[in-house]
C-alpha cells in the first residue's frame, strides 16, 4: 500500500533547520489526532528543547559525522557528544515519528505485519495494538474512561520504547563529562519560551531527583544522572508525563503552544487522520 504522505526533511547537514522541521511535524501529527497521538505532542516539546541545546554548537563550521565515526574514537570531544545528540534527535523521529505517520495512513493489519517483518520490539507492537483498539472505539463512538486510559497507556509504552530502545544505547556512548553537564542543565517546560511558566508546567531533572527521587538514587547511584535509564525514566514517568497529562487538559494552553510549534517551518501534513476501519 502506497502512502499518501511522506515526511519532507532537510538534509542532516542543515542541523537546526532539520530539528525545527522535525518539531513542526510532531506538532502537526498531534494536531491531526490529539485524542490518540499524545506521544507526538510531548515529542514536539522535547524536540524543541533539544533544538535549543543544539544551537549552542556552530554547525555551519562542523561537518556531519556518522555514529560509527563518532564512536570509534577512544577519547570523545565535545563535538562528538553534540553529534550524538543530533543523531538521537534524528533517530527518534525516524523510528517513532515515521511509525505514527504510517499508522495514520495504512490499514492496521498491514501496518502491524510490517512492524513484525522489521523485527520491531514487542512492546512497541503492543502499544500500537492498544492505539488501534482505542481508535476503533472512537470511530464507533464508544469512548469511555477505559478508552481514555488505554490511549495514555499506549503512549506511555511508546515513550518507554523511545527511551530504552532508541535513546539509551546512544546515551551510553556520551562522554562522562558531557553526561554530567547534561544532568545539571536537563529541564523541560510545556511553555516553550518559558513565559508565565510555573512548577505545574516545568521541571528540572536534578532538583526533582534530589527532592522526589531519593530512593531511586540510593539504589542506583547517589548522584542524579540523566543518562542513567532508571534515573531518567523515574523523572519522565513520575513528573514529565504526569505534567503532560495535566497540561494537555488545558486546551487553550496546548492550542497556543502547538500553534507555535507546528509553524516553526513551512510544512503541511496533508493526511487523513486515520483509515476508517469499523469494528465488525
Amino acid at each position: 500500500m502506497r502512502l499518501k504522505y511522506h515526511f519532507n526533511l532537510p538534509p542532516e547537514s542543515d542541523v537546526i533547520l532539520r530539528n525545527r522541521t522535525i518539531t513542526t511535524y510532531y506538532a502537526q501529527l498531534y494536531q491531526r489526532e490529539p485524542s490518540l497521538y499524545k506521544w507526538a505532542g510531548m515529542a514536539a516539546f522535547a524536540s524543541f528543547h533539544i533544538g535549543e541545546k543544539l544551537k549552542i554548537w556552530d554547525w555551519e563550521a562542523t561537518p556531519i559525522k556518522t555514529l560509527s565515526e563518532t564512536c570509534k574514537k577512544k577519547n570523545k570531544s565535545l563535538e562528538d557528544d553534540f553529534q550524538i545528540i543530533r543523531i538521537i534527535n534524528n533517530k527518534i523521529f525516524s523510528e517513532i515519528g515515521t511509525a505514527l505517520l504510517t499508522f495514520s495512513q495504512m490499514e492496521y493489519q498491514v501496518f502491524r505485519n510490517q512492524l513484525i517483518l522489521e523485527r520491531k520490539n514487542e512492546l512497541i507492537i503492543a502499544a500500537f495494538d492498544k492505539l488501534q483498539e482505542a481508535r476503533i472505539k472512537m470511530q464507533n463512538d464508544t469512548v469511555d474512561q477505559e478508552t481514555y486510559d488505554l490511549v495514555w497507556e499506549a503512549n506511555l509504552q511508546i515513550l518507554w520504547h523511545e527511551q530504552y530502545k532508541v535513546v539509551q544505547p546512544l546515551f551510553d556512548k556520551l562522554s562522562l563529562v558531557f553526561s554530567g553537564a547534561m544532568s545539571i542543565i536537563a529541564s523541560f517546560d510545556y511553555r516553550i519560551h518559558h513565559k508565565q511558566t510555573n512548577w505545574r508546567l516545568a521541571s528540572r531533572f536534578i532538583l526533582f531527583m534530589f527532592s522526589k527521587g531519593f530512593k531511586v538514587l540510593l539504589h542506583n547511584g547517589i548522584l542524579p544522572d540523566v543518562t542513567n535509564i532508571k534515573h531518567r525514566w523515574f523523572w519522565i514517568s513520575s513528573d514529565l508525563f504526569v505534567k503532560w497529562k495535566s497540561a494537555e487538559s488545558n486546551k487553550q494552553l496546548i492550542t497556543e503552544e502547538m500553534q507555535i510549534l507546528s509553524s516553526l517551518e513551512l510544512r503541511k501534513l496533508d493526511i487523513l487522520t486515520h483509515i476508517h476501519q469499523k469494528n465488525t
